[in-house]
Formats: C-alpha cells, structure tokens, sequence
C-alpha cells in the first residue's frame, strides 16, 4: 500500500514536473514570440516610415522635374519663337541681300536651340525613366496621324538635302488604337530624324503594317465618353504593330548595333565632333519602346543603310467611329485631331493679307505671368491680326473676363498658363466653365510630364499646347478654334 502511494506521490510529482516544463516552454516561447513581434512591429515602422521617406523623395524628384523642366523651356521658348519672329520680319520687310543674311543667322539660332532642346529633353526623359516616374498613357488614337505629323516636321530637313522620303502602308492599318500618342510620336522623330542625319544620297522610306497576333487573345470592353456626354462602348482587340524606318545611309556594323542602345554611347568620335547626337536618344527610344509593351528591332549593313523597326503590341480599337472628334473625361483619353496630308512646300508667292493676317479681329485673352512670355506670345498673334489682351495671374484672367461677360463682351479664346502665381491656371479654367464661359481655352503650359496633358483637359481645358512653342502651330490652332 505504502509502494503504491509511493508511486502514486511519484507519478505526480513528475506530471507536476512535466506540466512546469511544458509552462516554463511555453512561456519561453511566448517570450520569444513577443520579442519577435517587437522586432516585426519595429521592422514595420521602420519600413513604414523608410516607404514615407521614399516617396517623399519620389515627390521631391518629380516637382524638381516640373521646376527644371519649366525653368529650361521657358528661356528656350524664347530664344526659338524669337527668331521665327524675327525670320518672318525679316522675309518681310528687308532687301534680298539682307534677308538672305539675316536669315541665315537665325537659322542657326533656331537650329541650334532645338537640337539644345531635344538634348535637355532626352536627359529630363532619361531621369525620369530610370526613377521609375515616367507614366505611360493608353488613349485612343491614330498611327496614321502620328506618323504624318512627325514625318511632316521632318519635311525641311529632307528637302534640304534633297532625300526621296515617302511613307508606305502595308495591307489594312487600323484607323483607331489604344496606346500613348506621345510616347510613339517621340520614338519615331527619334528614328527618323537619324535616319535623316545619317543619308546624305538616296531615299528614306516610312513602313507601316499591322501583324496578326493569336486569334485567342482576350477582347477588351470599355466605354468612352463624347464631347456631348453620351456613353459610347466600344472593344478593341490585340495585334502587333510594326513602324519600320528604311534609309540608304552610312549604315552600321555589327559592334555599332550590339552598343547602339546603350545610354551616353556615340557610334564613333566624328558624330560627337558633328554634335548630332546626345547619346541618350536611341536608349531613351528603347526604354519607351518597352513601356509601350514592344521594342525596337535594327538591320544594318556598312554603306549599304539601315532599317529601324518598331514593334508595339497595340489594342484595335473597334465599334466606334473612326472620324469621332470627342474628348474622354474619365482618363482614357483626349482629343483627336484631323488631318494627315504632307504637303512639299510650295514656291514662295505673295501672301494675301488674309495670309499674313489669319486671326484678324480675333480676340484673345493672354493669361500668363512671366513678362518674356507676355512679349512673345502676344508679338506672335498680334502680328497675325489678333487682338490680344494680358493677364498676369488666373485670378486677373477670370476678373477680366467676367468684365467682359457683364458688358455683352467676350473674347474667342483663352490662352492659359497653367503654373502662376495668386491662382493657377487649373483653378482659373475651372471657375470660368462654372461662370458659364463656354468659348474655348488652350492650355500652354512649360511642363512636358505624362498626366500634364490630360490633367488640363480634365479642369476644362479644349487643348494643349507645350513650351517651346511652334508659332504656326499656335496659330494653327488658335485659327482652327475660333473658325470651328
């Protein structure tokens, strides 16, 4: 009896023992396990608060972009719209032997502070790439326009050197697709441009053609929005893209190619020495060829020329009209634009007063805070016929035209800068379309960033245009608006 108690005692004085264990483990386990949740929770709060620095510093990188980008356009827009001032007085008014000096001179001007500006461009572009802030859009548009529009620009620089340039389409090219307008206009004036540097005899030919992809691939279903407000559906299907720039240039060898892509890298010495190139242009092109879900293919031969192609996998756009002028405001996309015709300019006649003139009697509102804007902008439309009247800040701008309005007056167009001090131009345009002004307002703006173009249609802006400005183009579309 006295063993079995014995035992009994025993028994559970190890289960007591056991149990002791098993709690001093488990107490050692939560211990662990709280130690552990400080070191996550403080890992947390570290990573938290090294996620706030970063995008503070993300912040800090994209306003210094906007900063640089507006501080170097605005003295470049001078500089550029200046001199096609001065050309036009020039032509205008002196004798031939003058004229052909002058003009001589500001080409150069002109020349060289497009290829400065296509420079500056490419490093704020680069920058941007590599801090992972550039944004790509995906809005309805043409490739047939966007071609023309670049290959038009590329015009003078063909016919100065005497090139056969021509455009080709391969089978059906979709009229509408979804992609960034922008993004593909700055790759193709990158290729062609080269291609128009690098031929000094022979032809430029621009290939487009549309490539069948999986007959599986998924449709996408998506509403627009028109000008009028009415819902429109519309899908669009996948296919491959193809952009193919053919010159009989110099060419390039097979080391060329394999370092062509590469940032800060000159085909040779004597292109450095010409100036042409920056060496971040076709490394730029790429990157963006890449955001744009495609890639930019070369074939090359030394003296025997060169042909870049660019692939993009594109979403067709269809049930929707092609020839539809409409403006999203849900962030798919903007306006389209018509016209593709490239005409080869024709010998110089006398230009008719509705020529020289083609704003007369058009009222125009400047609102623009920088007094070197101020002066070129207005010298611009002024001597096209315009009447042109300036505001220094939004909040003047908006005081002026709701003068205006309660005298039975109104001007036929708004030019708006969108960064100005006491009230900007976003706050300015949307208390003018809630006070009911209804005539159209073009943004015109130094800022070159992804978004900046849909976020001035979005405060009620009709269209934008960027500094530097093209004088004609301003013209162009000031014209356009105000005959519409």
């Amino acid at each position: 009896m006295s063993i079995g108690l014995f035992g009994f005692v025993v028994l559970h004085e190890g289960i007591a023992i056991a149990m002791a264990v098993l709690l001093f483990a488990v107490l050692a386990i939560c211990v662990q396990l709280y130690l552990l949740l400080r070191k996550a929770t403080a890992a947390r709060n570290e990573l938290s608060a090294s996620n706030r620095e970063m995008k503070a510093a993300t912040k800090a990188k994209g306003e210094f972009l906007v900063d640089m980008s507006h501080s170097i356009r605005t003295p470049m827009n001078a500089l550029i719209s200046f001199s096609e001032i001065l050309t036009q007085r020039a032509t205008q008014n002196c004798t031939a032997e003058f004229r052909e000096e002058s003009e001589g001179i500001l080409d150069i001007i002109k020349k060289n502070s497009r290829d400065l500006l296509d420079t500056i461009n490419d490093v704020l572009d680069y920058i941007k790439i590599d801090a992972n802030m550039l944004e790509i859009e995906s809005v309805p548009m043409s490739i047939k326009q966007v071609i023309h529009e670049v290959c038009h620009a590329e015009k003078p620089n063909v016919i100065a050197k005497h090139l056969d340039f021509s455009i080709k389409y391969n089978g059906a090219i979709p009229p509408l697709i979804l992609s960034d307008p922008i993004r593909i206009r700055q790759i193709l004036s990158n290729l062609i441009s080269n291609a128009v540097k690098f031929t000094d005899k022979g032809t430029i030919t621009v290939v487009c053609e549309a490539l069948d992809v999986s007959p599986s691939t998924p449709m996408l279903e998506k509403r627009a929005v028109s000008m009028k407000g009415a819902e429109i559906p519309f899908s669009a299907s996948l296919i491959r893209l193809k952009v193919s720039v053919i010159d009989t240039g110099v060419g390039l060898t097979l080391a060329q190619i394999q370092d062509l892509f590469k940032p800060f890298k000159l085909l040779d010495s004597s292109v450095a020495k010409d100036g042409r190139c920056s060496g971040l242009g076709l490394s730029v092109a790429m990157r963006l060829a890449m955001l744009l879900d495609g890639t930019i293919e070369v074939e090359s031969l030394p003296g025997q020329g060169s042909t870049f192609a660019l692939l993009l996998n594109v979403y067709v756009i269809q049930g929707m009209p092609a020839s539809l002028k409409w403006r999203e405001n849900n962030g798919l996309g903007s306006q389209l634009l018509a016209g593709l015709d490239i005409r080869v300019p024709k010998p110089a006649e006398a230009a008719s007063p509705d020529d020289r003139q083609p704003l007369r009697n058009v009222r125009v509102l400047l609102v623009e805070d920088m007094a070197v804007n101020q002066v070129i902008i207005s010298t611009l439309l002024r001597e096209a016929g315009a009447q042109v009247e300036i505001a220094d800040n939004g909040a003047m701008g908006v005081q002026r035209v709701m003068q205006d309005m309660d005298n039975g007056l109104v001007f036929d167009v708004i030019l708006m800068d969108m960064q100005m001090p006491v009230m900007d131009g976003y706050e300015a345009t949307a208390l003018l379309r809630k006070h009911n002004y209804n005539r159209p307002i073009v943004a015109v703006t130094a800022h070159a960033l992804t978004g900046d173009r849909e976020k001035t249609l979005k405060a009620g802006c009709d269209d934008y245009i960027a500094k530097p400005i093209d004088n004609q183009a301003l013209i162009a579309m000031v014209k356009r608006y105000v005959t519409a």
